[in-house]
C-alpha cells in the first residue's frame, strides 16, 4: 500500500476506478452551487458515476465574526478540504479558485478548471449610487477591494463584512451597510435579486486572481479523470493570475488583482495590480498560451521594477 506523509495518507485503496465518486465541498450556498456545476459535468461525462456529495467545515466558515487577515486567511476555506481529500476521504474537492493557496500541498493537485464565470466585481446597494459623493458605509472583507476603493474615492468609508453572499445581502437590507462589493460570479451562481448593482470597470477594480473560477483538486495523479470538465483556456488565464500573485509573494487575501485574457492566435495576455501604500502600481504582459506562468511571473517582474 502507498502511503505519503503529507496533510494524511494516500492509499491505492482510494483510486478512481469504482463507479462511487466522493466530492467535497463546504456548505455555504454557493459552494453547495458550484458542486452542483462540478457534479452536472461530471455525470455528463461520465453517466456510471454514482457522486456523493461530503460537506466539509472550514476554518473560514467557523470564524465568521473575526476578520481573514486576523487570523492568517491562507487557506482559510480550503485546509480542512484538503486534509480530507490527501487521507482519502474524499475524492476531490470543489474550491473557488480565488480561495485556493498558490502553494499545493504535497500530494495534491488541480485535476481540474472549469470554464471561468463572470471574473469581475460588482457595487450593490439598496438603491442607486455614486461612488464619488457616496457618504455611506460599503462593506468587504477584501484588503484588494478595500485598497483599491480608496485610491479612487480617498473619502469613502469602509469596514469589514463576514459571511456568506446571502448573509452579507441581508446585512445590507438591515441597514448595517450601505453598499457592498461582491464577486459578480456569485450572485450570478445563485440566481439572487439584489435592488440595485453596478457592474466595476476593470480600471477601477481588478478582480482577485482566480475569482470566478471553480477548482476541482484530486490527488496528484488522477488528474486524468478528469479532464473531461477541464477547460484548458481558463486554466491557462488563471495559472498566470496565480503566477503573478505567487511572484509578488502575495497570498489569496493580498491587495492583488488580476485578469488573464485569450488574445486568441495561441496568445495570452495579463494585466496586473499591486495596491501598495496608497500607490496603484500596474503591468502588463504577453506572450504564448503554453506559457501562461511565465507571462504571469513577467508581469510581477515589470511591476517590481
Amino acid at each position: 500500500m502507498e502511503r505519503r506523509d503529507t496533510l494524511g495518507s494516500i492509499s491505492d485503496e482510494h483510486n478512481l476506478d469504482r463507479t462511487v465518486l466522493r466530492v467535497g465541498t463546504r456548505g455555504s450556498a454557493l459552494a453547495r452551487a458550484q458542486t452542483a456545476l462540478v457534479v452536472e459535468a461530471l455525470k455528463a461525462a461520465r453517466p456510471e458515476l454514482l457522486i456523493e456529495e461530503t460537506i466539509i467545515r472550514t476554518e473560514g466558515d467557523r470564524r465568521q465574526d473575526v476578520a481573514l487577515r486576523e487570523f492568517g486567511g491562507k487557506g482559510a476555506f480550503t485546509k480542512e478540504l484538503e486534509v480530507a481529500l490527501a487521507e482519502g476521504r474524499i475524492d476531490c474537492a470543489v474550491h473557488s479558485l480565488k480561495d485556493l493557496p498558490t502553494a499545493m500541498p504535497d500530494g495534491l493537485a488541480l485535476g481540474a478548471v472549469m470554464a471561468r464565470g463572470n471574473p469581475m466585481d460588482v457595487l450593490v446597494a439598496r438603491e442607486e449610487i455614486d461612488l464619488a459623493t457616496f457618504e455611506g458605509l460599503a462593506g468587504t472583507s477584501s484588503l484588494r477591494r478595500t485598497a483599491q476603493l480608496q485610491w479612487k474615492h480617498p473619502h469613502l468609508r469602509t469596514a469589514d463584512i463576514r459571511g456568506n453572499v446571502p448573509t452579507r445581502l441581508e446585512k445590507l437590507m438591515r441597514g448595517e451597510f450601505d453598499a457592498l462589493v461582491l464577486a459578480a460570479a456569485g450572485i450570478e451562481r445563485l440566481g439572487l435579486a439584489v435592488p440595485w448593482m453596478r457592474p466595476f470597470a476593470l480600471e477601477d477594480m481588478y478582480p482577485a486572481p482566480g475569482q470566478g473560477a471553480i477548482a476541482v483538486q484530486v490527488r496528484a495523479g488522477e488528474e486524468e479523470a478528469f479532464s473531461a470538465i477541464h477547460d484548458p483556456v481558463t486554466a491557462a488565464c488563471v495559472a498566470a493570475e496565480r503566477a503573478f500573485l505567487a511572484a509578488l509573494g502575495g497570498g489569496c487575501h493580498a491587495p492583488v488583482g488580476a485578469l488573464g485574457e485569450h488574445l486568441g492566435g495561441g496568445m495570452l495576455g495579463i494585466k496586473g495590480r499591486l495596491m501598495r501604500d496608497g500607490e496603484c502600481l500596474e503591468a502588463r504582459s504577453v506572450g504564448g498560451i503554453n506559457r501562461a506562468e511565465m507571462i504571469g511571473e513577467m508581469a510581477a517582474e515589470m511591476l517590481e521594477r
